[in-house]
């Protein structure tokens, strides 16, 4: 079983679903609240939704696997597991039936709620993954920026879904409509540019730590065709990228004449710093086991930066200050 769940990559999807769930009870519902709003979504579809993207994402880590076997007995052989532990015939028949689940739910979930014509944007992640999988990640930045863009997508589902509905209930009221569609897609909207330009960040430090093995089956990563040092000065670009970002955002979000103190330190002493970290450590990594550790830090500021979102929720309804 612990083969499996290394294989699906529980950690990933459990990161996912929790997207989901800050986002819709953190973010939007505590907005809608202030406009004595409800959710219209149902919980039970909302979490069908959920499942669903976790399928989707377990069904492309298996199949990425499936065709990354080569590379990652070269660069990572203790952690191979298809072929070792579990037939690669079994792993490729799973992910078709996986994807033909999640197919048969997405469809029941948006003719249910009247979205039917957002029921493409599920084949087309699958299709998305299949090719990232077998094409798009062995072409220059193409695979990097395209599952960075599908990681950008997941917290903006979700007001995907419930958006419509509330356009439907408050169609009388279509000025009161845009300003609340405004502010729920600036807040999903920071968060999937955090989510992208972080979880690009990632991609790019694990590309120069599997350099190894892709250059040895001839992928195009950043760091095979402009080398280490260039490579290293792209991901420090885009962690000072990101601080700015992350700076905007906490200026954007200060009330006149008020500092947000428990914003401020969150900001700068989970996100902030721990990226600062990762670009002094870029610079100085020189083995394999470097770059494992500024990826985990990369993931624990997206983690960080998702969680951020409860403390929204408090805010927005008053429970601090």
């Amino acid at each position: 079983m612990k083969h499996i769940f290394r294989l699906i990559r529980i950690p990933n999807l459990l990161i996912i679903a929790l997207t989901m769930v800050l986002i819709r009870y953190c973010i939007i519902q505590p907005i809608f609240i202030r406009y004595y709003i409800d959710l219209e979504f149902p919980t039970l579809l909302f979490m069908l939704l959920v499942l669903t993207v976790v399928l989707i994402a377990a069904a492309g880590y298996m199949i990425n696997d499936y065709f990354d076997v080569k590379t990652d007995l070269v660069n990572r052989p203790d952690k191979v597991i298809i072929g070792k532990h579990i037939k690669a015939s079994k792993v490729y028949l799973a992910y078709f039936v996986i994807n033909f689940i999640a197919l048969g739910i997405s469809f029941y979930l948006s003719v249910s709620v009247g979205v039917t014509s957002m029921t493409f944007l599920f084949p087309l992640a699958m299709g998305l993954l299949w090719f990232y999988s077998t094409t798009y990640k062995r072409l220059l930045l193409t695979g990097n920026i395209l599952v960075s863009i599908i990681v950008a997508g997941v917290p903006l589902l979700v007001a995907l879904f419930e958006m419509p509905l509330i356009h439907v209930k408050y169609l009388h009221y279509p000025l009161a409509y845009s300003i609340l569609l405004k502010i729920i897609a600036a807040w999903c909207g920071t968060y999937a540019l955090f989510a992208f330009i972080v979880n690009l960040i990632r991609e790019f430090v694990k590309d120069i730590e599997d350099f190894e093995g892709d250059i040895a089956y001839g992928r195009t990563t950043l760091p095979i065709a402009f080398g280490l040092k260039t490579s290293k000065i792209v991901v420090v670009t885009l962690i000072a990228v990101t601080i700015v970002i992350i700076e905007v955002t906490f200026i954007y979000l200060l009330e006149p004449n008020k500092l947000d103190l428990i914003t401020f330190a969150y900001f700068h002493l989970l996100l902030i710093i721990p990226l600062l970290i990762a670009a002094i450590l870029i610079f100085m990594a020189n083995q394999k086991k470097h770059y494992t550790i500024i990826s985990l830090i990369i993931k624990l500021v997206m983690v960080s930066g998702l969680l951020y979102a409860i403390v929204v929720r408090l805010k927005m309804l008053g429970q601090i200050s």
